[in-house]
């Protein structure tokens, strides 16, 4: 079984970041290169949606050369997958993109003689694990499979679109379209259309980043980094990310130009297909572009780090970028920063679940609900200043995703309070 599949992405002459979905030698795969440019980038989608569709795709081409599916003699016949195919298609992406290579692999390596004809993903499901560490959340889940289902869809409209094609395989392929569409979506993962399924996350508590803050500290003797740069760095990312509520890609996208050290605010621009960005995987402003106030304190810390650590970093004084890789002064990769949260989950084990750079955009939205009602800013004001700093628009109901800890606290202190007038009414009785 060929399981050489990657994802390449090139940078155009426009600086567009274009994934694509290679064998090992290299050379793009032709239908799905072609699905992706007409079906998902002709509608403007973001690189990353891209590469999701391709590492959507990989997954069924893992499958399908397990199980010796020729796929084009199916599409000439006119029928795709049987309802079983769909069902181990659908229980392989519920699986992390590493057991899958792992489990097919797995069963390539067995003895013939063991070796069962027919792949049941269930018989591995059944095996002694612990299944919850070995699957992807069902939202994720989800998406996989409706990809997929659009590149079957696709690929059958695409035959049916020939001329001068057979009516009876037209019907055919019209009446697998139907079929695969509907059968996968009868086996979506449950939970998947559920809407707080979205980001259960709240942002952590004020006990908890302060003892963060006190570690990271670049003079702590528990500062888990060792060069300088990396300790003032880091500790500059956490507190940017803390004090402005920003994405990853957001924050790596800042430049020195960005920053009016007189006015005390930073421009958070979008910058897509950015050329004099050398990052292959371009960081990206999701959301709308806006200039946010600086807090005098985080201006000085900024200055400092820009003075007197970015300074001395060979390389860095090639570009602009704020944040810079301590080796090469290359700007910050996303990797990079994941890695640094990485190290964080180890350096605090019983908040390893929860330690991720966009949970800190959920903590500045709980501190900002709490400084709102200390100001007794109404909510619709509150509703429209939250929604400007984050990138919102005024519409937009994301608001209700990062201020669930106060909605709660809310509810908890309301609910308190009822039942103390309820027995002080009784008592007055």
């Amino acid at each position: 079984m060929n399981i050489n599949y990657r994802i390449k992405t090139i940078v155009t002459t426009k600086g567009e970041r274009l994934p694509m979905l290679v064998r090992s030698d290299g050379m793009p795969i032709l239908e799905p290169t072609i699905f992706t440019l007409t079906e998902v980038r002709s509608r403007n989608r973001a690189s990353n949606t891209i590469e999701s569709y391709l590492r959507s795709v990989m997954v069924f081409l893992l499958f399908i050369d397990f199980k010796n599916i020729n796929l084009e003699e199916r599409l000439q016949d006119g029928h795709i997958l049987s309802l079983a195919e769909i069902e181990e298609l659908v229980e392989i992406c519920r699986l992390p993109f590493v057991k899958i290579h792992f489990r097919l692999s797995e069963v390539q390596v067995l003895p013939k003689q063991i070796i069962s004809p027919v792949f049941s993903i269930e018989k591995f499901r059944l095996r002694p694990a612990n299944i919850g560490e070995i699957r992807i959340n069902n939202f994720t889940a989800a998406n996989r499979v409706r990809n997929i289902k659009d590149y079957l869809i696709w690929l059958c409209s695409v035959r049916t679109s020939k001329h001068g094609i057979d009516l009876t395989l037209r019907l055919s392929l019209e009446s697998s379209i139907k079929y695969i569409s509907n059968a996968i979506e009868a086996r979506l993962p449950s939970g998947a259309y559920n809407a707080s399924r979205i980001d259960k996350r709240e942002g952590l508590e004020p006990e908890v980043v302060s003892r963060i803050l006190k570690d990271i500290n670049p003079q702590s003797q528990e500062n888990p980094w060792i060069d300088e740069h990396s300790k003032y760095r880091n500790e500059l990312i956490i507190y940017w990310l803390l004090n402005c509520g920003l994405r990853r890609g957001e924050l790596l996208n800042i430049r020195i130009s960005d920053l009016n050290f007189k006015k005390s605010t930073v421009r958070v621009v979008r910058r897509a297909d950015d050329l004099s960005d050398p990052r292959l995987n371009q960081p990206k402003v999701k959301t709308r572009g806006r200039e946010i106030p600086l807090s005098a304190g985080l201006i000085v810390k900024t200055n400092n780090y820009i003075l007197d650590q970015r300074f001395n970093v060979r390389g860095a004084g090639k570009h602009d970028f704020l944040f810079v890789a301590s080796d090469s002064g290359l700007p910050l990769s996303i990797p990079s920063l994941n890695k640094i949260f990485s190290v964080l989950k180890i350096k605090f084990p019983e908040l390893a679940h929860r330690l991720f750079p966009h949970i800190l955009r959920h903590t500045w939205n709980d501190n900002y609900s709490v400084e709102m009602d200390k100001n007794k800013v109404s909510e619709e004001q509150e509703k429209k200043s939250r929604s400007y700093l984050m990138g919102w628009s005024e519409t937009s109901g994301t608001a209700a995703i990062y201020t669930r800890r106060h909605t709660r606290k809310k509810a908890h202190d309301a609910s308190l309070e009822l039942q103390k007038k309820m027995i002080q009414s009784n008592n007055d009785e």
